[in-house]
């Protein structure tokens, strides 16, 4: 099994952890240069091998929608800490509703700037208003998350590159 890549955009930010097809897509086509590698990890081919890339950096930019990127009801989670954003109560898993700030009833979108974890009841009480509308403060504004939360895309059994602690912040 193939460890993840970091892969990083022309600037050295953080873009995202990529599988060995990815890897490997951009090696061919030569889109990336290699910044670190991962110790007595190889890709093998024919009669050959080369090093396996713990990091890999983009050569060209990339456009890239960061208003919606990678959008899942698990990432508000996260960012939320599973709080309700309206009355701050502590929420388990099954009890989390995503509610829409701007709901979807007036034009609201389903993207991170626009989407907080909610109680069963706080969603209820504000139901297709606005905040404002219904008389209720957000705790803050919702946010797109920080890039450098991709250190949970790896999962735990998975191997730590040391060399990814110089472009992840925590």
């Amino acid at each position: 099994m193939y460890k993840k890549t970091l892969l990083l955009d022309t600037n050295f930010q953080v873009n995202s952890f990529i599988g060995f097809k990815k890897t490997m897509k951009h090696l061919i086509k030569e889109k990336v240069e290699v910044i670190s590698v991962w110790d007595n990890e190889f890709i093998r081919y024919g009669n050959g091998k080369i090093p396996y890339p713990s990091i890999l950096r983009l050569k060209d930019a990339i456009r890239r929608n960061y208003f919606n990127a990678n959008f899942s009801r698990s990432a508000v989670i996260k960012r939320d800490k599973s709080q309700c954003q309206y009355c701050g109560k502590k929420l388990s898993f099954s009890t989390i509703t995503i509610d829409h700030v701007l709901p979807k009833a007036q034009g609201g979108t389903t993207i991170f700037a626009n989407c907080v974890v909610a109680c069963q009841l706080c969603n209820n009480k504000k139901a297709d208003r606005t905040p404002e509308q219904a008389g209720m403060l957000l705790k803050k504004k919702p946010v797109h998350p920080a890039f450098t939360s991709v250190r949970h895309s790896v999962d735990q059994s998975e191997e730590w590159c040391d060399a990814w602690n110089d472009f992840l912040n925590f």
